[in-house]
């Protein structure tokens, strides 16, 4: 998910998000450049009802981020049959194409309508992802984009964008932290194209990150980037799941489960500093009190990954162990797994049938499904997950 979402645990490495450009119009993949220039348009229009200069600085990068993806964007089938293509590309684009075939058939994702295509935008990360907090507050910063509402996050397609904003931010007393993306949803905007910066994941990855991306075409809950997150997350993990039940990979099956029980462990030590954190900044504590104490709380957080690594054979959480975890960081959590045990609470209700499931997600009130399941099964709270 920071934005090394699960990149960090054993067994994983990938980070995705949603990140919307401006107003996502209800574009198809056969909507051609001409439609892609009415959106530009749109955007510009939107962006310059907005103020400042680092307002319209915003959109225009994005806008040209977009637009080098849907330029670079070529059909599988294409790709595939093209005697330039590499084996290894060529074997896992044919993988795309029956993860997308499962995702309609059998998870009511709607497959068909975006990883149809490849791009190779020649780079690690297709976008870099800001979040930050105060000091003394998990309560994380947020940015206002048109049709969406505010998001707890910025996303930029060059890192020095990111940089810039991060160095900005820490001068006005934020913790941030700033992570590279490898794959994101334009939700419904465009055909969103399967992208070399994650198209070389192991397969189970890969089915992963493609039902959490097309899970938010499914639904996506304005201005609440938890309950979208989190949503995304339940439906990625249970589709998983039953994709390797229909091709009868017990073994990576387990191997999975695993992998999910890793997380939890990941997230219960995160929910755990949280805890301390919140009681923390909340209490008669001086400034230099709390700055003590949140540094030796943040301490025995990476000691506690330690153990955890120890515990999963030496493997996992090398950047937790190597830099200064912050507010920043526990935000990013936050926004992708705080409220999937209500989901996957609501999803049991549901029998696991996920075309009801999906209906009663979108009834639900604004603040998402009853708190009085919200701490079902221990999932923790986020993002930078051990193993996914």
């Amino acid at each position: 998910m920071s934005p090394a979402i699960y990149g960090d645990l054993p067994g994983e490495g990938r980070g995705n998000a949603a990140i919307p450009l401006v107003a996502p119009p209800d574009v198809t993949e056969h909507k051609s450049m001409r439609r892609f220039c009415a959106y530009v348009i749109l955007s510009v229009l939107l962006a310059l009802l907005l103020p400042s200069c680092g307002t319209l600085r915003f959109y225009g990068q994005a806008i040209r981020g977009q637009a080098e993806i849907l330029r670079k964007s070529r059909p599988n089938r294409d790709v595939i049959a093209s005697a330039e293509t590499t084996p290894k590309l060529r074997q896992k684009l044919v993988a795309v194409e029956e993860i997308r075939r499962f995702a309609s058939d059998h998870l009511a994702l709607p497959g068909d309508r975006s990883y149809g295509k490849y791009a190779d935008l020649g780079r690690d990360h297709v976008v870099w992802v800001l979040y930050a907090a105060p000091e003394f507050s998990l309560k994380p910063k947020t940015w206002f984009y048109p049709a969406v509402g505010e998001l707890d996050y910025r996303g930029y397609f060059r890192q020095r964008d990111s940089v810039e904003l991060a160095d900005q931010l820490r001068g006005q007393g934020y913790d941030v932290f700033v992570g590279g993306v490898d794959a994101y949803s334009t939700l419904g905007a465009f055909h969103d194209p399967v992208l070399n910066t994650f198209v070389g994941y192991e397969d189970v990855d890969l089915a992963e990150t493609i039902f959490h991306e097309l899970s938010h075409r499914v639904v996506f809950r304005r201005g609440n980037t938890v309950f979208n997150e989190s949503f995304a997350n339940v439906v990625a993990e249970d589709g998983v799941k039953r994709w390797l039940k229909f091709h009868g990979r017990t073994a990576d099956l387990r191997k999975y489960e695993g992998r999910l029980v890793n997380r939890r462990e990941f997230y219960r030590e995160i929910d755990r500093s949280r805890n301390q954190l919140e009681a923390l900044y909340a209490s008669d504590a001086t400034i230099t009190e709390k700055r003590r104490k949140k540094a030796q709380i943040l301490a025995n957080l990476r000691d506690r990954f330690r153990e955890l690594r120890r515990k999963w054979g030496g493997h996992g959480l090398e950047e937790w162990l190597h830099q200064d975890i912050n507010n920043g960081h526990i935000v990013s959590l936050n926004i992708y797994a705080d409220k999937m045990p209500m989901f996957q609470k609501l999803l049991e209700e549901c029998g696991g049938d996920l075309p009801t499931f999906f209906e009663r997600v979108r009834k639900l009130p604004k603040d998402g499904p009853a708190t009085g399941a919200a701490k079902v099964s221990g999932v923790g709270r986020n993002k930078l997950q051990p193993e996914s």
